[in-house]
Formats: C-alpha cells, sequence, structure tokens
C-alpha cells in the first residue's frame, strides 16, 4: 500500500494521486550505481520502514524483501517531503544561467555525485529526452540517483513496429544522433546502443529511460552506432530509402566518422517524403472569454503543455540567409531550415506593477492562447492561435488607464469578428483593427473637447500567433523583443518617438537623442484622426525557440533587458523555467534599476521541434 505523506490514506501502489485528499504522490525511480566491488542494492540497505535514506524522505513503494538483489522491477519511491522541493534546485537554476558551469569547482555542486552532472546539464536543451533528476547522492558502496519513471513508457522497439512509416523512422533515427551529440562530451553515447534504454513520449518524441553510467576514459566511435542501427532496421518491416541503408553500412565501416554528415543524410532522406498541410479548426471566441466559448476543445490563457525538443543548434540542422525586416531595420539573420519544424509547446504569462512613483496604474495588457492537437497513428501536430496585446495609457489622471483599458478591449473584439481561425489577418484588417481603436479614444477626446497633454491616448504593442508565424503591430514605444539561444535578445520594433524619427532620416544617434525632446512620442492611440496615425505591422516565422517579450517602457528604460539579458531572460527559454516567476522577476528588477513608470510585461514561449511525422486531416 502507498501511505499518503499528507493524510496518511492508504492508497494502491498504481495510484497517482491520494484518493482522499488528492494530493499528488511524487514517485521516483532508483537508479543504483554500486563502487567497484560492491554489491547491487539490497533489502538490508533499506530502513525498517522502507526509506532508502537517512533523511526519511523516500519511502520505497513495494516491499524490499519482494525485490532482493536481483530483482529486475526498476526500485521506485514515494517523496514524503513533497513540499520540499528537488534538493539539486539551486544547483539546477545555476547551470541554467550559466550552461558552462563546472561541477567541479561550484559550490553547489559540492557532494554531487559525478554521474548526476549530465543530468543537471542537459535539463534547459534535451527535456523531455533527458529524464529529469530529482536528488543524487554517494554513499561507500553505491551511487544512488532518483529520476522520473519512465518505466511504463512505450519502447522505441514497440513503436518502430507498430508505426510503419519511414518518414517516422528517419526522425528518430535523428533524434538519436541530437542525442549522440549530446551525450558526447560526458562521453555516455555507450546509452543508445542499450535499446532498453529508448522510448517514446505520448508526442512519439524519441527519449530516454536514463543515462547509462560508462568508462568515460574511453571514446565510442560512430561505428558502434552504426552497429546498433544495423540491430534496429534487421527487426523492423519498413524499407527505408537506400541512401539510409547505405548511411548505416556507412558507419559500420568507418566510413562516415562526422555525425554532421549523418544528419545531413538523414535530412536530404527525409525530404523526399512530401508533408501534406493539416488544417485545425479553431472555435470563435465568443467576447474574447475562452472559458465561454462553448467549445469542446480546452483553450487556456497561459498553457502548461507537455513536450519539448532538441537542441538545434548545429550547422547540420540550418544554415543562415539576410532577409530584410519588415520595417527597414536592415537584415534579418534568419535560419534556413533543413528539417521542417512543428510547434512543440506554447507558454505565457503576464504581470503589471505601479512602479515606485507612480500613484496608479495606467498599463494595461491581455493574453489568449488557443491550443489543437491533432494526433494519430504516426504521432500528433499542434496547433495554436494566440493574441497578446499590451498598452501603456497617458493623459493624465486616470485617463491614461481609460484609454489603454478601451484600446485593449476595442482590439479584442475587432479580431474576434474578423480574424478568421486558418491564417493570420492580413496587413489591412490589422491595420482597420488598430484605426478603430484609434477612433474609439479619439471619440472620447472629441466629446470631451480636450486638448494638448489634456488628450487621452495609448502606446499599443500586439502580437498574434497563428503555429510558427506571427504578426506584430505596435503604436509608441512600448516594445517587442524576441531572445533565442542563436540570436541572443533583439528588438523586434522601432519606437514612434523623435529620437528615433531623427535617426531614421540620418542622423547620427547620439545627436539624435541629445534633442530635449527626443523622448517625446511622434504616435500613440487617441490623441489624433486616423489620418496621422501610421502603425507599425511586421511578420515573422518563428524557426527555432524563441521567446517573446512585450514590454512597456518602465522595463524596457535604460537598455535594462540588453544589460540583464543572461540573468533574466535566458533561463526562461527552458520548459523547465516558470514563465510566471520570470515576469515577476522582471517586474522586481525594473523597480530596482527603474521604478520611475509603470512597469508591464508579457511573456509568450515557443518551442519547436523536428517535424518528419505527415499526418491526415
Amino acid at each position: 500500500m502507498l501511505t499518503c505523506p499528507l493524510c496518511e490514506f492508504e492508497n494502491t501502489d498504481s495510484q497517482r494521486s491520494c484518493e482522499q485528499c488528492g494530493q499528488p504522490l511524487q514517485r521516483w525511480r532508483v537508479i543504483d550505481i554500486p563502487a567497484p566491488g560492491a554489491a547491487a542494492i539490497a533489502p538490508s540497505d533499506f530502513t525498517a520502514e522502507g526509506y532508502i535514506d537517512g533523511d526519511r524522505r523516500y519511502r520505497l513503494i513495494a516491499s524490499p524483501a519482494t525485490l532482493g538483489a536481483a530483482g529486475t522491477a526498476p526500485l521506485t519511491v514515494i517523496d514524503c517531503q513533497p513540499e520540499a522541493g528537488s534538493p539539486l534546485h539551486a544547483l539546477q537554476s545555476a547551470w541554467l544561467e550559466t550552461p558552462s558551469l563546472d561541477p567541479t569547482t561550484h559550490p553547489l555542486a559540492t557532494g554531487v555525485p559525478a554521474e548526476a552532472y549530465p543530468y543537471l546539464a542537459l535539463q534547459a536543451d534535451y527535456f523531455p529526452a533527458i529524464p529529469e533528476l530529482h536528488h543524487a547522492w554517494q554513499t561507500p558502496q553505491r551511487t544512488l540517483l532518483l529520476i522520473e519513471d519512465r518505466s511504463i513508457w512505450l519502447p522505441l522497439s514497440v513503436g518502430w513496429t507498430a508505426i510503419n512509416d519511414p518518414l517516422q523512422h528517419i526522425q528518430w533515427l535523428f533524434e538519436l544522433t541530437l542525442l549522440w551529440q549530446a551525450l558526447a562530451p560526458w562521453q555516455d553515447q555507450a546509452t543508445l546502443l542499450n535499446p532498453d534504454r529508448l522510448v517514446l513520449n505520448e508526442n512519439s518524441l524519441l527519449c530516454l529511460t536514463h543515462i547509462d553510467p560508462t568508462d568515460r576514459s574511453q571514446s565510442l566511435s560512430l561505428s558502434a552506432l552504426g552497429q546498433a542501427w544495423k540491430v534496429i532496421l534487421g527487426a523492423s518491416q519498413t524499407d527505408l530509402p537506400l541512401k539510409v541503408q547505405a548511411l548505416v553500412g556507412d558507419l559500420i565501416d568507418g566510413t562516415v566518422a562526422d555525425i554532421a554528415e549523418v544528419q545531413d543524410t538523414l535530412a536530404e532522406a527525409a525530404q523526399d517524403y512530401p508533408l501534406p498541410e493539416v488544417k485545425a479548426v479553431y472555435p470563435c471566441w465568443e467576447d474574447g472569454d475562452p472559458e465561454n466559448s462553448g467549445n469542446e476543445l480546452d483553450p487556456i490563457v497561459a498553457s502548461k503543455l507537455t513536450g519539448d525538443n532538441f537542441d538545434l543548434e548545429s550547422d547540420a540542422v540550418f544554415d543562415t540567409q539576410e532577409l530584410p525586416d519588415d520595417e527597414g531595420n536592415g537584415p534579418i539573420e534568419a535560419p534556413t531550415m533543413v528539417l521542417p519544424m512543428k510547434l512543440a509547446n506554447l507558454d505565457d504569462a503576464g504581470q503589471s506593477h505601479v512602479g515606485q512613483q507612480r500613484h496608479h496604474n495606467e498599463d494595461w495588457f491581455f493574453t489568449q492562447a488557443q491550443l489543437h492537437k491533432v494526433s494519430g497513428p504516426q504521432g500528433s501536430v499542434m496547433r495554436a492561435k494566440g493574441l497578446y496585446i499590451l498598452c501603456d495609457g497617458m493623459g493624465g489622471h486616470a485617463s491614461g488607464e481609460v484609454a489603454s483599458q478601451l484600446a485593449v478591449r476595442t482590439l479584442r473584439e475587432y479580431l474576434t469578428q474578423y480574424w478568421s481561425s486558418d491564417r493570420l489577418p492580413e496587413q489591412d484588417t490589422l491595420l482597420q483593427a488598430v484605426f478603430t481603436a484609434n477612433q474609439s479614444i479619439f471619440d472620447i477626446n472629441q466629446s470631451n473637447a480636450t486638448s494638448g497633454v489634456g488628450r487621452m491616448g495609448t502606446t499599443l504593442v500586439m502580437v498574434l500567433v497563428h503555429n510558427l508565424d506571427i504578426a506584430v503591430v505596435h503604436v509608441g514605444d512600448s516594445r517587442l523583443y524576441g531572445y533565442s539561444k542563436r540570436l541572443g535578445l533583439r528588438q523586434l520594433t522601432l519606437d514612434h518617438e523623435v529620437g528615433q524619427r531623427e535617426i531614421n532620416r540620418g542622423v547620427e544617434p547620439a545627436l539624435a537623442y541629445a534633442r530635449p525632446d527626443a523622448y517625446q512620442l511622434t504616435q500613440a492611440l487617441g490623441p489624433r484622426g486616423k489620418e496621422d496615425l501610421a502603425p507599425g505591422v511586421a511578420y515573422h516565422e518563428i524557426t527555432e525557440d524563441t521567446l517573446l517579450i512585450l514590454c512597456s517602457d518602465g522595463l524596457s528604460d535604460n537598455d535594462l533587458l540588453e544589460r540583464h539579458t543572461d540573468t533574466h531572460l535566458a533561463g526562461l527559454l527552458s520548459s523547465k523555467a516558470n514563465l510566471a516567476s520570470g515576469a515577476a522577476h522582471l517586474i522586481d528588477l525594473a523597480n530596482e534599476k527603474n521604478g520611475h513608470d509603470n512597469i508591464t510585461t508579457i511573456l509568450v514561449r515557443i518551442k519547436l521541434q523536428p517535424d518528419m511525422t505527415p499526418m491526415v486531416d
């Protein structure tokens, strides 16, 4: 029986949460690595109550007397103190912030066994392919790791036979090469030669049950990988392309010794297969409220989906080309993908704060996302539709707040009516949405007969997401940034202010921003009619894991994001990072370093993964 650590109710061993109180029963698989000459773990290594540790936190689920040293079933423990979190959390966070962290010298790594290092180092870019590590410690007799239990996941060997599709098989081979690259610095590639370590998640992504500890003094050649592939292909009834079959032979013979060449060959083979377009039908939004739309999907504002992708930053995956920016910012370096990509995950979070010097908050924001998952025997495809709006109001006491809220509401209502579900809106539709919002504020200014600084208005930055395409609309000095590992932080909008206007006319930046009116807005919603309004509109394609940051100038002033990218943004690209906490930390940073204005941010994290699996409607 499984005793709930919260209410002590006796549950069956198969329960994932307590039947009585609903407490999640967090369980972890025990990886036992005996010291040289020591025996495998035995019942005598547990306390009388079945705890595996001296702190009595991790208790064996099944009776140790039934397992013995020769038991084949994985040892599984329940965490009796789940509220305490992972004991490795601080070290994992440090590794996320500094991917090049040296565990041999870092104080947080003191006492953490070396066998834990690959899990911690690879979590940011390779989860869920690499399982989560919860705890690790050493005794004189053994090293113990507590990792995510994947004992019931579908083995690759079963999935390979069940899904008789050459394209899917090529994708799995490619994913194996990515894991080979990931494990190479740790010399743990031998894990990939053991078919018992290879499993599939619910999205048919190739994952590991755990990493085999190996003799790291000896390197492994690609010939061994070729031998393993030969076994996999020999048990398959699928006829892979001749170039793939030849590749396996070349690997075994040692003719191919570069993993990038292997990836190039697999990518070329994949391109021989057409990928039919999958169209997802989205329900309509009723009054902008996804919870009251009456549809059968589960639309969410801040989605928390499972699934992630590999780190695809290798020359075998893409090269680069220069494309002109939609707003004349000069060339954009964009990847030309060799492999087709698909959406793996979408998360968002937004927060706002009055700041340190204002008495009321004139910022307003809105987030809404719908996700639609199409699944079949050959895999799954995720489709997304998202709307993110941020406005920074102005115009005296309460007027700015009225303007920002009115703009958000008008834009929501307009796009609910005129944004069809199969593509992003055309530029004319987006412009008309902005003009409509502008007119709603302008009419109030006219009816109140206000003038000058008394006329209320608002800035705008808005992002619309459709799968891997986004549309960006902005007016004023609220900004959109994009962050990716390859390109770093990039400002995707140009402020509509006097200083930037002068730079666009050819004036040197130092001179342009030496003007006393340099930061005066040249564009805003509400003060003037639409004939004086020229919103910025741009379209972008997401081609790699990307974090979008919408923000008011309370956060962006003084190059705050540019100066704190590594500490406050880089780690948020990982699916393990909590976006709500990340937004709160950005608010705290702005209050500490700026604080002179209202502060608002919306974070949108878009994760991708390789897509070689054709789907049918």
